[in-house]
């Protein structure tokens, strides 16, 4: 049971932290700690120089909305004043709509011939492949440069992809939507820049090159006012956008997540994250559940093999072990491993040993509790029993029995004949109590306890008081101090009582012939010539052989009753503990009976519980069928539960009790 304990916990473990893994469970914790460990950010390059529409441009060009498209013609023609001038220009605006028709013009002869990107927007929706089981990306609508402004150059969209967290850590770079390919601002620009491009998909996670300002910066009015020369952006991919909170471009990225990042920003990242391969390679899904059970595995194999010393070294070297893995992987290759899994993974399952083990140990105490306790009872019955010959296979024949019985309720329960039914620790408080129910006979005293007849050890004393008398009598006659007739009488009657006394003596029911016989003898006495007297028997004698049934007078009964008191006060020192908490209770009611005429207590009907009464039964039957008993013949299995059914008719014993067992012990022998 312990190892199928222990392989069934780590299996769960296991499924569980899988199952969490595959529903994205700890989505946001575990993006932090991705973005927090993934994201150092690389060297900036210098070819990618940002022209920012920042709070300089606005001061000296007015709000942004009353602008005239004119400016962006002139920084257009600024740019490309020297021959070399830059690889590509990105405009990170969306022209969308006619304005001023010369500023709309000028705009269209500025793009003319040379490369430049403008932004557009889509709306990109998925849906699903049935074919593929997969998701299609499907574009609705798309927002572009008035229509001369878009025929003369490129373009490219730039819609952001959101986490639910509202961290921005992936971009799209194509999307294909029946039969036409959008490419995305950062892609038509490293095209424009005739870059070639790797496969890629169609959405990709950053590795950041920059935080917030890292690229270089210049201001918009700057270049157009000339203190910026074109030359300075000579063969570089210059990108012109919003620099200025108020524009309303901005995000909060991976890379840092105190401080935002401009939409501008962004296209520089993943411009330099594209031509220069810093995308994430996140671990693949089925590869990622293989790699957690094959460390949850390993694992669980050691930590149930060691102590939890040792166990603690092996979490750690653990912990270190996929740490230095996840740093290889993503040194190498920009791959990375999920950051909680694994860990929270093996914690669970070091958690769950120390509790496995914890309650393996209880059980073991428990099951050596158990032991001892089971080990005392069968000592003290030893003990018990080993004061008299009499009655020695009791105690463990009722245990043996009271344990059959609930055995048996269980099955009728099964076949659904009975409502009753007993758990394995009701079998073992059964087993106990049964063992334990006549310890109280420790404190019986022998003479009481091993009295196999009514006289008991007095027998030879009456007997040759018996002879005396005759002998004085014989003597009466042949001296002639009585006559012969009455002489005879008295020695009739004496010889009578002899030739009956070991019935008298036996213990076996007498009858009213009997007891007038023993009155008689009781009342007769010998007188002597001087005037003393020989009593036949004495008081205590003739109240001995007075008993109608058994060999107790009402004193010793009493006494021998008061072996459950006594049961009580030894078993109630006794701690027992919450798994043996009816023991001293069952062993001290196995004589009470239904309709109050038990002992000690004269508890009746629900007073006492069924496995007392079950508990009574098998102490009743055992005594009747006994073979070991002095001071009567067995009863066979057939009389015997006449007895007991007269008993439950009666009202003293449980009728349904009763009745399986004798479907127990005599159907079932028949």
């Amino acid at each position: 049971m312990t190892k199928t304990t222990r392989i069934l916990t780590s299996a769960f473990l296991i499924l569980l932290i899988g199952a969490l893994y595959f529903i994205n469970a700890f989505g946001s914790i575990e993006n932090y700690y991705e973005d927090l460990i993934y994201q150092h950010g690389h060297a900036v390059p210098g070819d990618i120089k940002i022209i920012a529409i920042d709070n300089k441009t606005l001061e000296e060009l007015g709000p942004y909305p009353t602008w005239d498209r004119t400016i962006y013609a002139n920084l257009i023609e600024k740019l490309y004043e020297s021959e070399n001038g830059p690889q590509v220009i990105g405009l990170d605006i969306v022209f969308s709509g006619e304005s001023d028709p010369d500023s709309d013009l000028a705009l269209t002869e500025a793009v003319k011939g040379r490369n430049i990107v403008l932004a557009s927007k889509l709306d990109i929706s998925t849906r699903s492949n049935m074919d593929s089981h997969s998701y299609e990306y499907f574009v609705s609508e798309e927002e572009t440069a008035f229509d001369d402004l878009q025929n003369a150059c490129n373009h490219g969209f730039t819609n952001a992809i959101l986490d639910e967290d509202g961290y921005l850590r992936r971009a799209y770079t194509s999307v294909e939507s029946d039969g036409k390919t959008y490419d995305s601002f950062a892609v038509s620009v490293l095209k424009a820049a005739s870059y070639d491009l790797p496969d890629l998909k169609t959405v990709i996670e950053l590795s950041y090159t920059g935080n917030p300002g890292d690229f270089e910066v210049v201001s918009l009015a700057d270049v157009l006012n000339g203190n910026v020369p074109a030359s300075h952006f000579k063969d570089s991919i210059v990108l012109v956008g919003a620099y200025e909170d108020g524009l309303m471009d901005s995000y909060t990225a991976s890379v840092n997540h105190k401080n935002p990042m401009y939409g501008v920003e962004i296209q520089a990242n993943t411009i330099e994250a594209i031509r220069s391969g810093y995308i994430l390679k996140p671990f693949s899904g089925l590869a990622f559940l293989l790699l957690l059970a094959t460390f949850m595995i390993a694992f669980s194999v050691l930590v149930y093999r060691n102590g939890i010393g040792i166990s603690s070294v092996i979490f750690t070297v653990y912990l270190g072990l996929y740490a230095l893995l996840s740093f290889t992987l993503f040194k190498l290759n920009l791959i990375t491993l999920p950051i909680l899994y694994v860990p929270l993974g093996l914690a669970l399952l070091y958690l769950a040993a120390i509790i496995v083990r914890y309650v393996e140990s209880q059980k073991q105490l428990a099951e050596e509790m158990k032991q001892t306790l089971f080990s005392m009872a069968d000592s003290m019955a030893e003990a018990i029993e080993g004061r008299t010959p009499y009655n020695a296979n009791h105690t463990k024949n009722v245990a043996k029995r009271s344990v059959e019985m609930l055995d048996y309720i269980n099955e009728l329960h099964r076949q659904g004949r009975t409502e009753m039914h007993f758990s394995a620790n009701d079998k073992d408080q059964m087993y106990l109590a049964a063992m334990l129910h006549d310890i109280g006979k420790m404190d019986v005293p022998l003479e009481v306890m091993d009295k196999p007849t009514k006289l008991g050890v007095h027998e030879e004393q009456l007997k040759q008081r018996l002879e005396i008398v005759k002998l004085h009598i014989e003597n009466d006659i042949l001296s002639g101090r009585i006559d012969r007739e009455t002489g005879n009488n008295s020695l009739d009657e004496i010889n009578g009582f002899l030739g009956r006394l070991e019935l008298y003596n036996s213990g076996k029911p007498l009858s009213d012939e009997d007891l007038k016989l023993i009155k008689s003898i009781g009342n007769g006495e010998y007188k002597k010539g001087n005037g003393d007297s020989i009593p036949y028997l004495t008081e205590e004698e003739l109240d001995d052989l007075s008993i109608r049934s058994g060999t107790l007078t009402d004193k010793e009964r009493k006494i021998m009753q008061s072996h459950v008191g006594y049961t009580n006060k030894i078993l109630s020192h006794v701690h027992f503990g919450q798994s043996f908490d009816k023991v001293c209770e069952m062993a001290s009611n196995h004589h009470e009976l239904l309709n109050g005429s038990g002992y000690p207590n004269g508890l009746e009907n629900e007073q006492i519980d069924v496995m007392t009464r079950i508990l009574t039964v098998m102490d009743i039957y055992d005594s009747l069928i006994a073979d070991d008993r002095p001071y009567k013949k067995p009863k066979s299995n057939k009389v015997a539960f006449e007895i007991i059914e007269e008993e439950a008719e009666a009202g003293k014993l449980d009728k349904e009790i009763v009745k399986i067992a004798k479907e127990l012990y005599l159907e079932e022998e028949q």
